[in-house]
């Protein structure tokens, strides 16, 4: 299984990160395996997990939550292609195999919560060092 997070920036720019691993850490400590430097972003924050041929995503206790589709997972859930992942202030979709073929822009009726950033220097970047900005 291919599985890709489609960051989904608010400029309408798109910054694909390729999931590699059987379980992938988004956080904001930066050794996770997808680095998110943002104080509304919890150091461990939540789980990706591909098991068989399904992707799941789990909350690690994380202080704002994580939410897919604008609703908060309170157990693992499982994630299909187009889903929208949100973690504090970024939205990434999810594409997996490659579907959805398109992805488009950030859904602005979804319930996230609108956390505030004004403290956090708004890089991110995966273990390779690729900042998203």
């Amino acid at each position: 299984m291919n599985v890709s997070l489609i960051l989904l920036k608010k400029d309408g720019n798109k910054q694909v990160f390729p999931v590699r691993n059987k379980a992938t850490i988004l956080g904001r400590r930066p050794d996770c395996e997808l680095y998110i430097p943002l104080q509304v972003v919890s150091r461990r924050h939540c789980q990706l997990s591909q098991e068989d041929k399904s992707l799941k995503v789990r909350d690690l206790r994380s202080s704002n939550g994580t939410f897919l589709n604008g609703q908060k997972i309170l157990d693992e859930t499982e994630v299909k292609p187009g889903d929208r992942l949100q973690i504090g202030p970024l939205t990434f979709a999810i594409q997996i195999d490659g579907q959805p073929d398109d992805v488009s822009s950030p859904d602005n009726d979804l319930a996230a919560p609108s956390p505030d950033i004004s403290n956090a220097n708004g890089d991110v970047m995966n273990r390779s060092g690729t900042f998203i900005g």
